[in-house]
């Protein structure tokens, strides 16, 4: 597909769920998913309908909020591709189980779709929780998962050996995560000269978008250093080809104090995360997006997250509002 399609799928999202669910299937043939929001695998047009509804809401005395998106950008083609995307909802009263009423907040994510004659097949959406609780508390999560950046110290916690496989496969994903949780310098080599990565929202490029080496480090190299916790990752899918595509991922996190500057209380600490990376014409990466799924985390470290389940048929939609 291309950009275009994307403001029509955002533009579906305002007019209607029965507009929006048109460009999934045909029928019940797709899989959906925004993780963040505890939505997984759901495959029928019945519960997308209610999934939908929300997102359709033109009553800003109701609570449930006027949901503002704009796209970044498209990656991709005709077969699959990447949106990244803005979320600013208005008039809201709660949010992912918090009071949000008379406080602005938003969030990016970017969602990775899969189309098949002009419909779409698969989609993953991921986005940035964190930025909703620093926007309306009860915490402030930090950026970088580690709680600080690197500014002294190892980048390194041990050995990493590289299959050699090459760009936009399963094997070349797994390379990826092993030299993240482990040497920096590993992982500088995987990327081109010139390259961009994102690992949190956006508020500032200065800060917030890695471009060089020193930004790498200063950013991942608490995780490969091991300085708070050790991080594991494990690829379990390779969604796309050898220009583009999107990595899913598990991570263990053992012995951290902090998660995002939150405490552990020790505990080990486990959930998945989406990257999407795109590659040039040596197999290096040029660009990257990363999305951790941090809301299983904060609800493990006991915070008030909240996700209803209300694309369910028994779900009340007046509890959203509540």
């Amino acid at each position: 597909m291309h950009y275009n399609f994307g403001i029509k799928w955002l533009k579906a999202f305002r007019e209607s769920s029965e507009a929006v669910c048109k460009l999934y299937g045909p029928g019940n043939d797709f899989v959906f998913e925004d993780v963040m929001l505890d939505q997984h695998n759901i495959d029928n047009q019945d519960d997308l309908h209610r999934l939908f509804a929300p997102y359709a809401n033109k009553d800003r005395s109701n609570g449930v909020g006027i949901h503002n998106f704009r796209i970044r950008s498209y990656i991709g083609d005709r077969n699959f591709g990447l949106l990244r995307w803005e979320w600013q909802p208005e008039d809201a009263g709660v949010f992912l189980g918090l009071d949000v009423a008379g406080k602005p907040f938003g969030t990016q994510g970017h969602t990775f779709h899969i189309y098949r004659d002009g419909m779409i097949k698969r989609e993953s959406s991921w986005w940035d929780a964190a930025a909703i609780l620093r926007a309306v508390g009860p915490v402030s999560p930090t950026k970088i998962p580690t709680g600080a950046y690197q500014l002294t110290g190892s980048t390194r916690s041990g050995d990493v050996k590289l299959s050699g496989a090459r760009a936009g496969t399963l094997a070349f994903a797994q390379d990826w995560c092993n030299a993240l949780a482990r040497d920096t310098d590993v992982l500088r080599g995987l990327y081109a000269e010139y390259f961009t990565q994102e690992w949190a929202m956006v508020d500032d490029h200065e800060k917030d978008t890695i471009t060089d080496t020193q930004m790498m480090k200063g950013w991942l190299g608490g995780i490969a250093g091991g300085k708070n916790g050790t991080y594991t990752f494990k690829a379990t899918e390779y969604l796309g080809d050898e220009r583009c595509g999107l990595i899913l991922w598990d991570v263990t996190i053992e012995g951290a104090s902090t998660y995002r500057g939150l405490p552990t209380k020790g505990k080990t600490l486990q959930t998945i995360g989406s990257t999407f990376q795109q590659y040039d014409s040596d197999g290096k990466i040029v660009l990257e997006t990363t999305r951790f799924e941090d809301n299983r985390v904060f609800v493990a470290l006991g915070l008030p997250i909240v996700r209803p389940h209300y694309w369910r048929a028994d779900f009340d939609p007046a509890s959203l509002a509540a």
